[in-house]
């Protein structure tokens, strides 16, 4: 081998050997650069590295979590967290009442998941006090599920799988929206414990799928995001179409023996639907299978 020919091939070596290790040192600043995400809360998280201990403190953060790709990082979860089926092998730290302190410090997390709305005040100084970091998550509408996917994929490192999940959760909701986009208004009731009774209010994710299907809350305006209502109130506001959740066939029942003895509700003639609540109140990419559901249901109720 002539000199030059040595020469030229010790060059592309040279060169490929610092392309190497510029991607390499790449890799590692993107992956040590601390960077800081404002949760649900407004506070303001840093993350150094991205968390591989997490345990989710509730059943539709811990679908949010998997959904997102975050899988093979959770160590632990809380009661009723039933979906995916890997979710059931994780040990419990509670449930949405009372936190095992004990087992959940034992698990030496890097990053809790805590529902806005079951994170009390107490919970976040004890928290504070452990030293324990948290990011509290509350998607109030059916836009707000791909934002939070794709928040916990730049949280763990893991953008493409979180952008995949969140890209079909956009398409499946598009479709929705464009099918039911200009129809006629329904005034609907959604029901989400019979006693006492209990709907939600305009700021809760179950409004946001009415207004989907082109319906109206008909209690959207009260107060509070899930308030108990009278028999009286319900009848004085005839809704169209009745819905509610139920798990079982039992409580379907219960529901219906209730609607039963209200007078003038338009909707006993055959406008009524049930919904298993994994479907319609967990606010994740589910959400959509009881969205069709109820779609399908004022659908019906316009004709």
């Amino acid at each position: 081998m002539s000199a030059r020919s040595r020469y030229e091939s010790n060059y592309i070596i040279v060169k490929f050997v610092i392309f190497l290790c510029l991607l390499l040192f790449c890799a590692t600043s993107q992956a040590t650069t601390p960077f800081t995400v404002t949760d649900a809360s407004g506070t303001q998280v840093v993350f150094a590295t991205p968390p591989q201990r997490i345990i989710s403190l509730a059943p539709n953060l811990t679908e949010l979590a998997y959904a997102a790709g975050l899988g093979n990082h959770m160590v632990a979860v809380t009661a009723y967290s039933d979906y995916p089926q890997q979710a059931k092998q994780l040990p419990q730290v509670g449930d949405a009442f009372r936190l095992d302190w004990e087992r959940l410090v034992a698990l030496k997390p890097d990053l809790v998941l805590a529902w806005g709305s079951s994170f009390s005040s107490r919970d976040r100084a004890t928290f504070e006090k452990l030293k324990l970091k948290v990011l509290v998550l509350e998607p109030r509408r059916l836009d707000d599920i791909p934002k939070v996917l794709r928040l916990l994929g730049r949280v763990a490192s893991i953008e493409p799988v979180a952008e995949a999940a969140a890209h079909t959760f956009v398409q499946q909701l598009d479709t929705l929206r464009r099918q039911y986009a200009g129809r006629t208004k329904v005034r609907a009731y959604f029901q989400i414990a019979a006693a006492p009774l209990l709907t939600v209010n305009d700021a809760h994710i179950i409004s946001d799928v009415l207004r989907l299907c082109g319906a109206q809350n008909v209690f959207a305006a009260v107060p509070l995001l899930t308030p108990a209502i009278s028999n009286e109130a319900l009848v004085k506001e005839n809704p169209q179409v009745m819905l509610a959740v139920a798990a079982t066939h039992g409580q379907e029942e219960e529901a219906k023996k209730i609607w039963r003895g209200l007078p003038l509700i338009a909707a006993r003639q055959g406008h009524t639907a049930f919904i298993h609540p994994d479907l319609i109140s967990r606010s994740t990419p589910r959400i959509l299978l009881g969205a069709k559901r109820i779609c399908e249901q004022i659908e019906s109720a316009r004709h």
